[in-house]
């Protein structure tokens, strides 16, 4: 029987910063080059993150919750980022890609013709 392989906690820090900075590559094939056990290294990831939460929170914030700053800062924050940097983005935040969208969509339509034209009669009466 294999026996328990044990690691210092500064190999389990470099390990963790070689997953959040491995480019295209999966998390499997950073496991294989630091000669560990893939399901190790995804536990570690999950522990982090569950350090790196906000501990008063108590869970995570739904995409509903945030509010319309919020919701311009994460968009401010996100542009440029395409695919999997997005993604990594987004995970750290509990989001997903379409939420962006949506956010982005919404904020597009407020500031459109449409709203000048529902508030047109108002206009008119402050004349």
């Amino acid at each position: 029987m294999k026996e328990k392989q044990t690691y210092s906690v500064e190999f389990k820090e470099q390990a963790r910063s070689k997953v959040l900075q491995r480019g295209s590559r999966t998390v499997g094939s950073v496991a294989d080059e630091l000669n560990m056990n893939l399901l190790t290294l995804r536990k570690w990831m999950r522990g982090s993150a569950a350090v790196n939460r906000n501990p008063d929170s108590g869970r995570a914030k739904r995409p509903e919750d945030w509010s319309p700053e919020e919701r311009l800062l994460a968009l401010r924050e996100s542009h440029g980022l395409v695919d999997e940097a997005l993604n990594a983005w987004c995970r750290e935040r509990g989001l997903f890609a379409h939420h962006l969208t949506q956010w982005r969509m919404d904020f597009c339509a407020v500031g459109g013709t449409g709203a000048r034209r529902e508030n047109a009669p108002e206009v008119r009466d402050l004349k």
